[in-house]
């Protein structure tokens, strides 16, 4: 069996609202859709996220590079090699998130010729995991209601507040939702780098005391002294995120006592390198989370997948939830947030179909 051709379909679908944060605001899901096509009929799929801001890859940018430079490494070798395609990948330097869509496809592609899900080729045991939810930027009373709603809604008790922004605003935030939702409410704060390590010192403090259990990127990624100053002086453990795009960021923030806990965000880093975090991290005794980028249902089964299949990610709540904010999907399948939990997909690879009149209606290059 050989790669013989990768398609990259560059698609568009509106939010029911805008997806606001500290270095930016998103009104559509911008995503490409990756289909990698063997000579013996195989198919696999992933997509992959814009991010002009955080990564610098656009959509544009990741059609270009999956057709210009990775489909001419790619086509002719064997699917299952994804160690070997690996090494092809890294003849590119960045793109990240185009290689990490690649390997997803790989590994759907390996899934579905076995007939079996990646979780079970992982090793794992599926089931289900325990999902954050991520509430939006506004003002702290429409934050609160945001999330007591959601617990009534889905049962979710786990609660990512975005900061930031404003550190009078921010606090007032953390302050009402835990005020609203109770002791019993687990909280984290995510800044998206948007303090300076000397802000973040100043407003931290205060939002801890309100029982924040850990930090997320409280600063500018390139700030590497001060995030580590930060995390010697904060009572809670920092967790890295835009900070370790790859696994060699991951080492140097681990080993630079900047963070205690990795987001592993599989349409960054794939699976193959993803798993690679995973195994660094809980050689050194460091939690891992399952970040999202505002994936479709696509992306969230892909990293459902991952976390099925690894033990030490699935003991703590994933980011699932931002593919609900979209008007549509072009999947056939649909997930849905029960007792605060997500079940992973069975069905064979990541566990999705593309529903192709839908794709047709919503891609962006026809």
């Amino acid at each position: 069996m050989k790669i013989t051709e990768i398609e990259a379909i560059p698609y568009s679908i509106p939010y029911h609202k805008p997806l606001s944060f500290a270095t930016g605001v998103l009104t559509h899901a911008n995503h490409v859709l990756i289909k990698i096509h063997t000579s013996e009929g195989f198919f696999g799929i992933s997509e992959a996220v814009e991010r002009p801001m955080i990564y610098g890859e656009s959509q544009q940018s990741i059609v270009t590079a999956i057709h210009k430079w990775f489909a001419p490494l790619l086509i002719g070798m064997d699917p299952f090699a994804v160690e070997i395609v690996q090494g092809k990948l890294k003849q590119i330097v960045a793109n990240n998130t185009a290689k990490g869509a690649l390997d997803i496809a790989l590994h759907d592609l390996r899934g579905k010729v076995l007939q079996q899900p990646c979780w079970r080729l992982f090793g794992g045991d599926g089931g289900e995991i325990q999902v954050t939810a991520m509430l939006s930027i506004g003002k702290p009373e429409e934050v609160a209601q945001e999330a007591l709603s959601i617990r009534e809604q889905n049962g979710s008790n786990v609660f990512k507040i975005k900061v930031g922004l404003d550190e009078e605003n921010d606090l007032a935030v953390v302050k009402e939702v835990r005020n609203v939702l109770g002791d019993d409410a687990r909280l984290y704060v995510d800044a998206n780098h948007g303090y300076t390590a000397e802000q973040a010192l100043r407003i931290l403090p205060k939002m801890i005391s309100e029982n924040i259990e850990f930090v997320e990127e409280p600063n500018p990624a390139e700030d590497f002294i001060g995030r580590a100053k930060l995390s010697a002086m904060l009572s809670v453990p920092i967790m890295a995120d835009e900070s370790v795009p790859t696994l060699s960021d991951a080492v140097r923030e681990l080993y630079n006592d900047a963070a205690r806990i990795i987001s592993v965000k599989t349409t960054r880093t794939g699976f193959t390198e993803s798993s690679k975090i995973v195994a660094l991290a809980q050689a050194l005794g460091v939690r891992t989370v399952l970040g999202n980028q505002a994936d479709s249902v696509i992306g969230t089964s892909a990293s459902l997948q991952f976390g099925g299949g690894y033990p030490w990610v699935k003991r703590e709540a994933g980011e699932f939830d931002l593919f609900q904010l979209m008007k549509d999907q072009v999947a056939n399948e649909m997930l849905h947030v029960q007792n605060g939990k997500l079940q992973v997909p069975n069905g064979p690879g990541i566990g999705v179909s593309i529903n192709e009149e839908k794709l047709k209606y919503y891609r962006i290059d026809e």
